[in-house]
């Protein structure tokens, strides 16, 4: 489970640190926004159906026993397949916080 490159201070690799994240690479704990889906519209459908809309937070609790993303969606727990989870484009909140100012 190893990462390649340098990582920074936050875990995640530093070249992913400017450009997009994947919740497939976001640690346990680490609550982010949801900027896109990048799933076609039949298998995007049941997550939007489930509250997994652009712009809500989510948050990886754990993982299943085959290693699969368990998020944290508006306080309902939702299971995901880790290829989902890396067609789930998100943004880190420590970024909007700066973005703001």
């Amino acid at each position: 489970m190893g990462l390649t490159g340098p990582q920074s201070m936050s875990g995640l690799p530093k070249e992913e640190l400017g450009g997009e994240l994947r919740l497939g690479d976001i640690p346990l704990s680490q609550t982010v926004e949801l900027v896109r889906i990048d799933l076609p519209p039949e298998r995007a459908e049941p997550l939007l159906e489930r509250g997994v809309l652009p712009g809500c937070r989510i948050c990886p609790v754990r993982s299943s026993p085959a290693g699969d993303p368990i998020i944290s969606v508006d306080g309902s727990l939702l299971a995901l397949r880790r290829e989902t989870a890396n067609c789930l484009c998100v943004r880190l909140l420590s970024d909007f916080s700066q973005e703001s100012q």
